[in-house]
């Protein structure tokens, strides 16, 4: 996959931001990064070929594969338990911090946004 790190250069009439998106590959390598200019637009090709050919041929660094397939080297076809039970309370909407009625700030409502809606 690659990854587009979007990032305001200037204000939006409530925060001022540095403008600092970029483009990464699949490697992990930057391919384009802002300079922190307002009104400054990045732009960047992206091969899905080569993302393709890297998730196919890649072994310890193809996460996607790994998330199914967690312990593949340890396990023929990889370990399909959950071990880990914030996944599972994720998945089944059960997911709470410990700390989470002491949560003070939990929308955007503070800074001129309106409430969240479920869609």
């Amino acid at each position: 996959m690659y990854t587009a790190s979007v990032c305001l250069a200037g204000s939006d009439g409530t925060f001022n931001s540095m403008g600092e998106g970029m483009f990464v590959n699949f490697g992990g390598v930057p391919l384009v990064e802002g300079n922190g200019l307002a009104d400054e637009i990045i732009t960047a090709e992206l091969r899905l070929d080569l993302v393709r050919e890297a998730r196919r041929r890649w072994g310890v660094e193809n996460n996607i594969y790994q998330l199914g397939h967690r312990g593949y080297v340890a396990v023929a076809g990889g370990a399909r338990d959950c071990p880990y039970s914030y996944m599972v309370d994720l998945a089944a909407g059960r997911y709470r911090l410990p700390c989470e009625d002491e949560i003070v700030i939990v929308d955007g409502t503070g800074c001129g946004f309106p409430p969240p809606r479920a869609a």
